[in-house]
């Protein structure tokens, strides 16, 4: 565990000096003077009271400050200062590309202040443009972008499910580093998507001695997170065994109520894996249920059952939310049309069950036990059932329920598509290797139907499973959020509080730090975090979004 270091405070010229600066008779010693704050450093050490003096992006004393002078002292007695968490799982790509989402609000306010893009397959390798488009426009937090396996895959295969050729591996190689060399920090992959799933362990392998070369890291939404899990966390540890590559399993989750018991198998595994040498770690969000949607997506329609097709392609060309609101509206009003008549429900019962091998099979792969009911209009008396559960009290079939369900509730009922256990994700919790996460998106406040997770995770951390359960010291949560994620990444000069290093810090008041956001309530800010600096910078004043937007493309190539 790293120990903190103390600085005594006639270091302060030295320090200054060392970062350019040489005070005029009169100016200020600091722009932003911290004071009596309780210090949770981020290294796991225990937490003292001092004051922090920031100049510019950076931290430059610690200690006691008083009588030091500052533009601006923010009084932070009674409130705990922290690094700026460090969210290793996001999909913030997508909100971060356009404004009003690019201020990542919903981040910044649980204290987040550098979220990890691109992951599961997903990212973009055009790392370079990506950075200069989102530093044009202003981004709120800073993020560190990874490469998506599945992007080059699907740029030299499409979405073919075969093995790649000689030639064509050589294409995703060169493609992931034209990534790695423009500044991405790893490989992610989505091995349960298309067209992720298709690829052989060997050509993950292949790419990832890639990733090697630059320093980077790997990290893998896992081939199984359900029965299978075990055999994908071995499959993980083997990739980081052949390529000397940190990896990382990312959202550990054991899902599906038949499966739970698995997880102590696979912390195990990892366990082993670590003893031996392989640097493995896993990141997880702290919510027992997985991503929610509409009751609509379980279920497979045949490609020849009219207007279905018509209504994919105009979701697959729209180019607003609201456009693509509208046709799912208009799917499953047609899907409820189709579910009323015996001959169609049938056809649409045998594909849901079956499978459709060009689409994720969210019944046939997972099972109905997977699926709770977390929000519902008219039949409240069924939130929290799982459709497993609920089947044998009503001694009905399960594809039965749903369609009566959906026919009556529309798109007012809301399931989440995975089932964890409490008790073992506070199991994997306590893992000293185990860091904290959201795989959630920079959202429009208000719209849709979201996880909790978007708004809620970090706080929830420290208010449930810290203040409230004692499941975590609040100190080991904090490192969990900043040194770790910064240690797998090798991110220099940031995830601690410490001379030197950049000013991303976050002030939350220990006893109100809550997570707001409800399965039926998603859209709600979470409570508790007073201050955000994010680069130096005042991102949250007094609980308010200041509009500053001073976040930063963090490159792997630009690590000093």
């Amino acid at each position: 565990m790293l120990k903190r270091l103390f600085f005594p405070s006639f270091f302060l010229v030295i320090s200054l000096s060392g970062l350019g600066i040489i005070l005029s008779p009169g100016e200020k010693e600091f722009d932003i003077l911290i004071i009596r704050g309780k210090i949770v450093d981020g290294t796991g050490n225990p937490w003292f009271y001092g004051d922090i003096g920031i100049i510019g992006e950076t931290i430059a004393e610690v200690g006691n400050l008083k009588g030091k002078s500052s533009k601006k002292v923010i009084n932070a007695q009674g409130m705990v200062v922290a690094p700026g968490f460090i969210d290793m799982h996001t999909h913030c790509d997508r909100g971060l590309s356009k404004p009003p989402t690019n201020s990542n609000l919903n981040y910044l306010t649980q204290g987040v202040t550098t979220v990890v893009v691109g992951n599961c397959g997903s990212g973009t390798y055009k790392i370079r443009e990506t950075k200069e488009r989102w530093e044009k426009q202003g981004i709120g937090t800073n993020a560190v972008p990874l490469v998506g396996f599945g992007t080059v895959r699907r740029d030299v295969l499409g979405e073919e499910n075969r093995l790649p050729t000689e030639e064509e591996l050589e294409r995703m190689k060169a493609l992931l580093r034209k990534g790695m060399e423009e500044g991405a920090w790893g490989m992610s992959t989505g091995l349960q998507y298309i067209p992720d799933r298709y690829a052989s362990t060997e050509e993950i392998i292949a790419l990832t001695r890639i990733v090697g070369e630059y320093g980077g890291i790997y990290t893998s939404h896992q081939r199984d997170e359900e029965e299978k899990l075990v055999e994908a966390v071995k499959e993980t540890i083997r990739i980081g065994r052949e390529t000397g590559v940190p990896v990382n399993a990312a959202h550990l989750k054991c899902a599906g109520k038949s499966n739970w018991g698995l997880m102590k198998e696979a912390l195990r595994v990892i366990n082993e894996a670590r003893a031996a040498g392989i640097e493995i770690t896993a990141d997880m969000y702290p919510y027992d249920k997985a991503a929610t949607t509409p009751l609509i997506a379980i279920f497979n329609i045949p490609k020849e059952m009219e207007p279905f097709p018509e209504i994919e392609k105009k979701i697959q060309a729209a180019t607003s939310s609201q456009e693509i609101k509208d046709l799912i509206e208009l799917a499953t009003d047609e899907l409820v049309k189709a579910l009323s008549e015996r001959e169609k429900r049938e056809k649409i019962k045998k594909l849901t069950l079956e499978g459709d091998p060009e689409k994720v099979n969210w019944v046939k792969t997972w099972g109905w036990h997977n699926f709770t009911i977390v929000s519902a209009k008219k039949n409240t008396s069924l939130i929290g059932k799982i459709f497993s559960d609920l089947a044998q009290e009503e001694k009905r079939d399960a594809f039965e329920i749903a369609a009566d369900l959906l026919i009556e509730e529309k798109n007012d009922l809301i399931i989440s598509l995975a089932t964890m256990s409490e008790e073992e994700m506070e199991l994997a919790m306590r893992e000293e290797w185990l860091m904290f996460s959201s795989d959630g998106d920079a959202i429009p406040f208000g719209e849709g139907s979201v996880h909790p997770r978007n708004y809620g995770s970090f706080p929830r951390v420290l208010g449930k499973y810290v203040r409230e359960e004692k499941i975590l010291s609040l100190e080991e949560a904090v490192r969990k959020m900043t040194s770790l994620p910064a240690h797998l990444l090798r991110l220099k000069r940031r995830g601690m509080i410490l001379e030197g290093f950049k000013a991303d810090l976050v002030i939350f008041d220990p006893q109100k730090i809550r997570d707001n956001a409800t399965y039926l309530n998603p859209h709600q800010y979470s409570g508790g975090v007073a201050y955000v600096l994010v680069n130096g910078e005042l991102a949250i004043e007094e609980y308010e979004f200041t509009r500053s937007l001073k976040g930063k493309v963090l490159l792997l190539t630009e690590n000093k």
